[in-house]
C-alpha cells in the first residue's frame, strides 16, 4: 500500500525488522506450503522488501538472519560502497558506481536459501544454451545472495557489484561437469525468468574457498551468480571408435582397389565376394562417420536420411558375410559332394539378395514407426558411453533397432558362427593329419581370415549385456571390430601371393621375399619324386586284384611348369572342378594344379582318367600300393590344398 500510494513514510527499523522476519518465515517454511504459493505473490513479497528499504531512515541498515536492507543516502562516482548482510553471509557484497547518479539507491539483500526459496529456480532453456559439445544435462541455480537495487528515478545507470560465491564444494560435481557462473538479473515482465542482457561478468580470483565475481550492470533489478553445472557426456569411446573406423575405412579402399580392377581376380567366385563385401563395409562407415557428426535437433531431416542408409548399407554388409559362409562352406566342407557341380548364376543371385533383402528390413523400422501413435521418431536414439551417460544421436531408437537391427543381424550372426564351426573343424583337423613340418601357420591365417570375413568379431557385443563387464566388452568390440579392414587387406592382398605380386608388378617392382610364403622343400624336387613314387607304387602293385584302382590327388603333384607350387587359397578355392563329362584332353588343359594319376595292377597309367571315387565325408580312402607313396590320406584330403 504504501509503495502504490508513493507514500512518504519513514518506516522505523522494528517495523522492517519484523516484516523481514515474516517473510523470512513464510520463505523458511519450505514443503508444499511455501511451493503452492504462486510465483507472482513471491514477487509481490520481494517488492514489498524493497519498497520498506527505500522508507527506511538513511544509512541506517536493517539486519535479520535472511534479509538486510539499507536506504544509502548518497554515493559517489568511483565509490566503492561496503552493502550490509544478512546473518550467516560471511562475505558483503561491494557496490561501486562507474557513473554519477542522480539518487543514491535502495537496497535489499537476500541470502543464499532465502533467495533460492523465494526466486524462481533458472531453468536450462532461461539461460544461455551451452557451447560444450555432447552435453547430457544442464542444472542451474542460484549460488550467491540476491543484490535488489532500486535507484529511484534514475535513468542512466553504470555500476558494478562485487558478489563472493562459496566454491569450496565444487569438487564435489565430479570431473564429468562443467562449472559455470554468470551475473544474471531476474525480470518480473515477460518472459519471466533470469536473463543476462544488460549484464557483464568479471571472475576475480579465488581466496579461502571463495571466488568473487562482478556485475557489471546498466539497470535497476535484482542481481545474483547462477551457477550452471553442465554434464558432459564421456566421449573417449566415440573419439578412439572415430580414428580406429577411419583407419578401417582406408584399408577397405586399399583392399577393394588391389583387387576389383583387375578381371582375373574378378573371375573369381568367393573373390568377387569378398569385393562386394569391401564395398558394403567401406560406405556403411564413411555413412556413419558422416551421421557422427550431425546433430539430431539442428539437422533432423539429414539425421533421419543419413541413419536410413547407414543402416541399410550394414545390413548388406551383414548379407554379403553369410554369402561369403555359405560358399567357404561349400567349397571346404562339401568339396567332395559339389564335386563337378557348377551354379553359373550363383554370384548372380548373391548379388540380388544381398542388395535387395535389407530393403525390407528398412521399410519394416519406417513401418512399425508409422503404425505406433506417440509420434516419436525411430531414428533419434539415446544412447551412451559406458559410465550410463546419456545423449542424443542420429541412430536406430528402441524398440525399431530390434526389427529393422539387431534381430537381423545377430540371425546372420548365429548362421555364420554355426558355419565357421564346422569349417574350422576341417580345416583344424586337416591340419593334424598333414605331412608338413611348418607347423600350422597356414591353418591359423585362414581360420583369422574367415573369422573376419564372416564379421564374427561382432559378437563380442553381447558380452555388454552383462552390466560388470559392459565396459570392458564396449571397448573390446570397438577395437576388434575395427580392425577388420586391416585384417582383411593382409589376407586378401599380404598374404596372396598372385594379388601382392600383381599389386608390385604395376610398379615393375617384385614383392620382398619376407612378404612371399616359403617355398615348400617338397615342391621343388616333385617331379623327381613323382617319378620315383610311381616305380614304388608299380612293384608294390605287381600282386594287387586290377580293381584295386586308386586316384591319387596330394599337393606333392600340385607343380607349375617351374616346379613351384601354388600357395593362393583363393585360387585353390574358387576354380571349379571339370564337369564329369569333359573327355580326359580337356582336364589335362584344365588350370587345376592338382595331379591324378591312375595306377593300375601293372602299374602302367590308364590311358582313360578314371573319376574320383566316392569318398564320404568321414571316411578314409586307402589302398596298400599307396601306403608306399609317404601320402597322409586323411578323412579330408582336399583341405591341404585349399588352405
Amino acid at each position: 500500500n504504501l509503495a502504490a500510494s508513493n507514500a512518504s513514510v519513514d518506516v522505523s527499523s522494528d517495523t522492517a525488522s519484523n516484516l523481514a522476519d515474516t517473510v523470512v518465515s513464510v520463505a523458511s517454511s519450505g514443503g508444499t506450503k511455501f511451493e503452492s504459493v504462486e510465483q507472482e505473490e513471491k514477487d509481490k513479497m520481494v517488492d514489498c522488501l524493497t519498497t520498506v528499504a527505500s522508507l527506511l531512515a538513511v544509512d541506517e541498515p536493517v539486519v535479520t538472519d535472511g534479509v538486510a536492507m539499507i536506504n544509502l543516502n548518497s554515493i559517489d562516482n568511483g565509490e566503492a560502497v561496503e552493502l550490509p548482510t544478512p546473518n550467516g553471509v560471511a562475505t558483503a557484497p561491494v557496490l561501486k558506481m562507474n557513473s554519477q547518479p542522480e539518487n543514491a539507491p535502495s537496497v535489499a539483500i537476500f541470502d543464499k536459501a532465502t533467495a533460492q526459496a523465494i526466486f524462481p529456480t533458472p531453468t536450462q532453456s532461461e539461460t544461455e544454451t551451452s557451447t560444450t559439445k555432447n552435453t547430457v544435462s544442464e542444472i542451474s541455480s542460484i549460488d550467491s545472495p540476491i543484490v535488489s537495487l532500486e535507484f529511484q528515478g534514475a535513468t542512466e545507470l553504470d555500476f558494478d557489484i562485487a558478489i563472493s560465491v562459496n566454491t569450496s564444494g565444487d569438487g564435489s560435481y565430479g570431473s564429468e561437469f562443467v562449472l559455470d557462473r554468470t551475473c544474471k538479473y531476474y525480470s518480473d515482465e515477460v518472459p519471466v525468468g533470469w536473463k543476462t542482457d544488460g549484464c557483464v561478468t568479471t571472475t576475480g580470483i579465488a581466496a579461502d574457498g571463495e571466488t568473487k565475481f562482478t556485475c557489471s550492470c546498466t539497470h535497476n533489478t535484482s542481481f545474483a551468480i547462477i551457477l550452471s553445472a553442465t554434464e558432459i557426456a564421456d566421449t573417449t569411446q566415440s573419439d578412439v571408435s572415430t580414428v580406429l573406423m577411419s583407419i578401417n575405412v582406408i584399408f577397405l579402399f586399399l583392399t577393394f582397389m588391389c583387387i576389383a580392377p583387375f578381371r582375373k581376380f574378378r573371375t573369381r567366385k568367393l573373390m568377387q565376394i569378398q569385393t562386394q563385401l569391401c564395398v558394403s563395409l567401406f560406405a556403411g562407415h564413411v555413412g556413419f562417420l558422416i551421421v557422427g557428426g550431425l546433430s539430431p535437433t539442428d539437422q533432423a531431416s539429414a539425421c533421419v536420411a543419413g541413419v536410413i542408409i547407414v543402416q541399410y548399407l550394414f545390413l548388406v554388409a551383414m548379407a554379403w558375410s553369410v554369402c561369403a559362409s555359405v560358399t567357404l562352406y561349400e567349397k571346404i566342407v562339401n568339396a567332395l559332394k559339389s564335386y563337378g557341380k557348377q551354379d553359373k548364376h550363383y554370384f548372380t543371385k548373391c548379388l540380388i539378395g544381398c542388395w535387395f533383402c535389407p530393403l525390407f528390413m528398412v521399410m519394416a523400422t519406417w513401418v512399425t514407426a508409422e503404425t505406433m501413435s506417440d509420434n516419436s521418431s525411430p531414428y533419434i536414439a539415446t544412447t551412451g558411453e559406458t559410465d550410463g551417460d546419456s545423449v542424443e544421436a542420429c541412430w536406430v531408437d528402441m524398440p525399431w533397432k530390434l526389427v529393422g537391427f539387431m534381430i537381423p543381424v545377430f540371425l546372420c550372426l548365429l548362421l555364420n558362427f554355426f558355419l565357421f564351426v564346422m569349417i574350422a573343424r576341417i580345416i583344424i583337423r586337416a591340419g593334424k593329419s598333414g605331412t608338413t613340418t611348418s607347423g600350422h601357420a597356414r591353418e591359423i591365417k585362414a581360420l583369422v581370415s574367415i573369422t573376419f570375413t564372416v564379421g564374427l568379431p561382432w559378437l563380442i557385443i553381447l558380452g555388454a549385456t552383462i552390466p560388470a563387464l559392459a565396459g570392458v566388452f564396449q571397448w573390446l568390440f570397438i577395437i576388434i571390430t575395427f580392425l577388420q579392414g586391416p585384417v582383411m587387406f593382409v589376407c586378401y592382398v599380404i598374404f596372396q601371393e598372385d594379388v601382392l605380386t600383381n599389386v608390385f608388378s604395376m610398379f615393375g617392382k617384385q614383392p620382398p621375399k619376407a612378404l612371399l610364403p616359403p617355398k615348400s622343400n617338397k615342391s621343388k624336387s616333385a617331379p623327381s619324386e613323382v617319378s620315383s613314387m610311381r616305380t614304388a607304387v608299380t612293384t608294390a602293385a605287381a600282386g594287387c586284384d586290377k580293381r584295386d584302382t586308386v586316384n591319387v590327388k596330394h599337393n606333392t603333384y600340385s607343380t607349375r611348369d617351374d616346379g613351384t607350387n601354388d600357395e593362393n587359397i583363393y585360387a585353390k578355392v574358387d576354380e571349379e572342378a571339370a564337369a564329369p563329362n569333359e573327355d580326359s584332353a580337356s582336364r589335362t588343359s584344365s588350370k587345376h594344379h592338382y595331379e591324378t594319376t591312375a595306377f593300375t595292377q601293372h602299374g602302367q597309367k590308364g590311358s582313360e582318367l578314371d573319376p574320383p571315387p566316392v569318398v564320404e565325408q568321414g571316411e578314409t580312402y586307402e589302398n596298400s600300393a599307396a601306403q608306399h607313396m609317404d601320402i597322409a590320406q586323411s578323412s579330408y584330403p582336399h583341405v591341404p590344398q585349399l588352405v
